[in-house]
């Protein structure tokens, strides 16, 4: 083998392994940070506790009737559920209920469910908020009388210390 032949195997060997460095390094500054993501509920909050599922794709919510053909009482509600998969916490300042399609928007003040805001999201843990689905009802039908607006339902987004905010991809019909 000639040194040409030799030296450029080992220059595209290097920059080979120079690539993989960086893009390990890149994964490792992409991976350090908080990484939230956020989901969309519906249940029955109960005196005892929340009994919730997730919203389907459909927009249609978690079957209460046999919660409720067992006697449980409560008041059904919409719910965002906010999961850390990143490393480092993440501070959550607040909740907000938001129609499809529509501008308005209903920050809940007092008839939350769910841990006091802020709150510090440690990575790999989760935290859920819930309010009544009558104030989704209630928005979703004043963006579509009031404002003439194409509501398809509602769904939810928290807004973080940094200033960013997740949205549930999911939405509720109402």
């Amino acid at each position: 083998m000639e040194t040409e032949s030799v030296a450029l195997l080992v220059s595209a060997l290097s920059l080979v392994l120079a690539a993989l460095a960086l893009g390990w390094q890149i994964a490792q500054y992409l991976l350090s940070a908080g990484r939230p993501k956020a989901t969309l509920l519906h249940g029955l909050v109960s005196p005892s506790g929340v009994y919730s599922g997730t919203v389907r794709a459909d927009g249609n919510g978690f079957d209460l009737g046999g919660l409720r053909g067992q006697g449980t009482s409560g008041f059904d509600a919409v719910g965002i559920q906010v999961t850390n998969h990143g490393r480092a916490p993440v501070i959550i300042e607040s909740v907000k209920l938001l129609p499809r399609g529509g501008a308005m928007s209903l920050v809940p003040v007092g008839e939350r469910v769910g841990p006091d805001l802020p709150h510090k999201l440690e990575p790999g843990a989760n935290a859920s908020w819930f309010l009544d689905l009558d104030h989704a009802a209630r928005l979703a039908a004043a963006s579509r009388e009031v404002l003439k607006e194409r509501v398809s339902g509602v769904y939810m987004t928290a807004q973080l210390g940094t200033g960013r905010t997740v949205r549930t991809r999911q939405t509720l019909r109402v």
